[in-house]
């Protein structure tokens, strides 16, 4: 998943730590019920409906668009610690890790691409989206437009360092998507860069060293009317580069919110 799809949907959902799971028994029992989703920053807030007979119901619902709903039909078991429940379909297959599991409360976490995302759940009597406690996220009009040279100014050239080299390259994550690139232009001087694509394209500037750590900031726009309101769209986030002991891998750190996020990047060979 790429970050744009990132801030569509979870961004506002806060890590949760993964605790002692009870047995796949007894997690058994206390799952079988009608879970409904604290509402998402998007307005998804959809209700799943988990059966004794191992099948489950997700009913779906969107808070911000109420027209929006639809029902799947999948299976579901746990695994044998009762950490993992995996849910399979004729469509798709998936795990949700159980991070916390009571009587009348749960959260889940599920790995998209690198980026977890958590899920909070409250148990209910009938079949009814959370959408009283949906909050609809403030729209800054200033960024629904056109970008303008003023909304951010680029400055993706990287001063001058003894260990620049390390960090040149074309750099992808595990599922070998470009993040970026670390270029040199005609002159040779080193700067961040980032091809744009036919919905993004991308700024870096406030480019420093702090030790041995590249600290900047990048930011996206899309150019297209129907994408002004995608959270993607004049996004800014404080990013660092940090050096690994294994040649040709770098952390990528870049925070949305209060929330960091790390992962390891591979240069392209």
């Amino acid at each position: 998943m790429s970050l744009a799809g990132l801030l569509l949907g979870a961004c506002s959902n806060q890590a949760v730590q993964q605790e002692q799971a009870p047995s796949a028994a007894e997690n058994d029992q206390r799952l079988v019920g009608i879970w409904a989703m604290l509402p998402l920053r998007n307005g998804i807030a959809n209700v799943a409906e988990y059966r004794a007979d191992g099948k489950v119901l997700l009913h779906s619902f969107n808070c911000a668009e109420p027209d929006k709903r639809g029902i799947e039909e999948s299976d579901y078991r746990f695994s044998e610690n009762g950490r993992t429940i995996h849910v399979s379909s004729p469509q798709r297959a998936f795990d949700l890790q159980v991070l916390d599991l009571q009587p009348n409360s749960m959260k889940l976490g599920m790995q998209v691409a690198g980026f977890e995302l958590n899920f909070s759940y409250l148990k209910r009597n009938e079949v009814a989206p959370l959408c009283a406690l949906y909050v609809e996220p403030q729209v800054d009009e200033s960024k629904q437009s056109a970008f303008k040279a003023s909304d951010f100014v680029a400055a993706p050239y990287i001063p001058a360092h003894a260990d620049i080299e390390r960090y040149m390259g074309r750099w992808v994550n595990e599922k070998e998507e470009l993040q970026f690139e670390v270029i040199k232009d005609s002159s040779g001087r080193a700067k961040l860069h980032h091809a744009s694509d036919k919905n993004w394209h991308y700024l870096f500037n406030d480019v420093n060293w702090q030790g041995d750590e590249l600290h900047y900031q990048s930011f996206a726009y899309s150019d297209q009317p129907r994408l002004f309101s995608h959270p993607f769209h004049k996004s800014q986030h404080r990013s660092i580069l940090s050096p690994q002991a294994e040649a040709g891998k770098i952390r990528y750190s870049f925070f949305i919110g209060q929330k960091r996020f790390d992962y390891i990047l591979m240069r392209e060979q």
